[in-house]
């Protein structure tokens, strides 16, 4: 039973000392040679355990304490190499590191990522496969330019980039190329298209405009000979215009469109002129002048349409305003009149990029004053001051 245990227990032991030879030396390590030679790096690996005694040799050890597992060395020549002995329960072993230390650093290749970019586009590190000697210090590699422009006016142009590395005083270079699109593009250098004929082709859209403008003649018409109140409606749609892009999407090469359209403006208003007891009928008189309106303004809006890169930005103004004032003449208000009114204006608009939450923008209100003084229609003076300006929920 015993000698059963003993072999039990030796099978163990050798397998923990075989276990035990991984390389508690590390790895072999590299450095950048600093323009001092004072590059440091670190050598061995971590034990834990109290059972072990180590001894380091070899040039250039930094360490006061040689008989730690982990040292620090200040290695000089270009390969230098370090030995621990490790005395346990397993006897004397000895293991060994190698230390390079580098002196100059050169780039290999430069292969871009993306087969395109457009025109004003930032360029990264990442959008190219860099590959370094010794292998992995692209983090020190430098370009020019950082940002690409299509300088021919041309829907495509090729650029050159400047790839440079510089170690120890040397400079290693290399260069890229990539295609650069220009999305501006003018008449003479694409086909535009016009949509004033597509959107003329909605008669709806059309009937609902002139609907709305005969609405508002009648409206004008009616209140004009029943009270001293006019309403008034106004929209103005500016038809958008549209051209062909080649441009970049993704790294790859594509063709597309833009179409813009620059506002779409409607308002509802009211303006009144009420007589008071103070007017005299062919001498002169005081008015009372009110006015409101609620407008709602779309646009300006742009679209791009470039495959998965493409985007549409819609921005909706909501505003409203309220004036009080009051209008004194003479004889006929044609003939000399003056006006003064304070007008209070709120305002706040949203905006909608595709793939973003809609963003509502600052609410603007003001405060200001507008006169007018009129005589015989030939002399006009008008006066225009802002009294308050303040932006809510910035």
């Amino acid at each position: 039973m015993k000698t059963i245990k003993s072999v039990i227990t030796s099978a163990f032991l050798l397998l923990l000392c075989l276990t035990a030879q991984a390389q508690w030396a590390g790895e072999d390590k590299e450095v950048l040679r600093e323009e001092d030679n004072s590059q440091t790096v670190s050598i061995g690996v971590m034990d834990g355990s109290s059972d072990k005694c180590y001894e380091w040799t070899g040039p250039h050890i930094e360490s006061v304490d040689t008989h730690q597992p982990v040292i620090i060395v200040n290695p000089q020549d270009a390969e230098e190499t370090y030995i621990c002995t490790r005395t346990s329960s397993c006897g004397v072993e000895q293991d060994m590191v190698k230390v390079k230390v580098i002196d100059t650093i050169s780039i290999v290749s430069v292969t871009p990522l993306k087969q395109c970019y457009n025109s004003g586009d930032n360029l990264a590190l990442t959008d190219f496969e860099i590959v370094t000697k010794p292998a992995g210090y692209q983090s020190l590699v430098h370009f020019t330019p950082t940002q690409v422009y299509n300088n021919a006016g041309a829907s495509e142009e090729q650029q050159t980039i400047t790839f440079n590395l510089t170690y120890n005083g040397y400079t290693s270079t290399k260069t890229a190329t990539v295609n650069v699109f220009n999305e501006d593009l003018g008449l003479s250098t694409c086909t535009s298209v016009d949509f004033h004929k597509f959107i003329e082709s909605f008669k709806t859209i059309n009937s609902m405009v002139e609907k709305a403008k005969g609405l508002s003649d009648k409206l004008n018409s009616i209140a004009k000979n029943a009270s001293p109140c006019s309403p008034d409606f106004h929209l103005v749609v500016t038809l958008p215009q549209g051209e062909d892009i080649h441009a970049c999407c993704e790294g790859k090469e594509i063709d597309g469109f833009k179409l813009s359209l620059p506002s779409i403006d409607a308002n509802l208003g009211i303006d009144c002129y009420i007589p008071t007891t103070l007017s005299i009928p062919h001498v002169g008189g005081l008015q009372i002048h009110v006015g409101a309106a609620i407008g709602v303004a779309l646009g300006p809006m742009s679209f791009n349409f470039k495959r998965e890169c493409s985007n549409v930005t819609i921005p909706l103004g909501l505003y409203a305003n309220i004036a009080g004032g009051v209008q004194v003449f003479f004889g006929d208000p044609d003939f000399f009149s003056a006006e003064l009114n304070l007008v209070g204006t709120g305002s706040t608009s949203l905006t909608w990029v595709v793939g973003e939450s809609i963003k509502w923008n600052p609410l603007d209100v003001n405060l200001k004053i507008q006169g007018k003084v009129t005589l015989c229609s030939f002399y006009t003076d008008e006066v225009d001051y802002m009294l308050f300006t303040y932006s809510f929920f910035k």
